[in-house]
């Protein structure tokens, strides 16, 4: 889908994915919270492909931002693939109800969306900066009744990612916490579990033909830069 705008614009994508791509890899998430109303509102993106090329964007962002967490040891890989697997189910049905619903419907959903989220958002960062003491908390061990709930709660932030093309940061954070992770060990494992939402969320959208490169390189290219940074 061609979108046409002016050349001087891709400095402002290049420049906005270095300052996503900073800004969640530090506190976690992917992304696609701010991406969406961008592309949409200043570039004129239809809803769907908004999504698309939001959900393309992140997986940068979720490589390296994860990455680099591992080698700090801020990554929980079993409980991740626990959480990932869940949202690679939500992602894909996501990403079918998407193509299903009007443009027009899904714009207004992600607003209820934005809304709704500030509040866990806003509770996640408070209970970020009250755990910044923690030094060695560890998890409990991941039993079948563990890895239910967690793949509920990835199955959830999955099925946000890929219908409204954000990351499903919130419901990824609130089940972390509450498996007893500590904060630095949330922010990087929350960004290994949208690696897989991002990726199964594109997959769906791909099978649709709703993404616009062009616009996700710009945005990938100045995230991958953030999240290296």
């Amino acid at each position: 889908m061609p979108v046409d705008f002016p050349a001087g614009w891709i400095l402002l994508l290049l420049l906005t994915g270095v300052i996503v791509g900073l800004l969640v890899t530090v506190f976690g998430g992917g992304g696609g919270f701010f991406y969406v109303p961008l592309l949409t509102l200043v570039f004129q993106v239809p809803t769907q492909y908004a999504v698309a090329t939001s959900l393309a964007s992140i997986i940068p962002t979720a490589a390296l931002g994860s990455a680099g967490h591992y080698r700090q040891g801020n990554l929980d890989i079993p409980l991740g693939l626990v959480f990932g697997f869940g949202g690679i189910i939500g992602a894909l049905a996501g990403a079918v109800a998407s193509g299903m619903i009007p443009p027009a419907i899904l714009g207004k959903l992600f607003g209820i969306f934005m809304i709704v989220m500030s509040v866990p958002m806003l509770f996640s960062a408070r209970k970020r900066t009250d755990a910044g003491t923690e030094t060695a908390a560890a998890s409990r061990p991941l039993t079948p009744g563990r890895a239910v709930e967690g793949a509920g709660f990835g199955i959830v932030s999955g099925a946000m990612a890929g219908l409204i093309g954000v990351s499903g940061t919130p419901p990824v954070i609130a089940g972390l916490y509450i498996m007893g992770l500590p904060a630095l060990r949330v922010v990087g494992t929350s960004l290994f579990v949208l690696l897989f939402n991002a990726v199964a969320g594109l997959t769906g959208h791909l099978m649709i033909g709703q993404v616009h490169w062009e616009l996700a390189l710009f945005l990938a290219m100045g995230a991958a830069t953030g999240a290296y940074l």
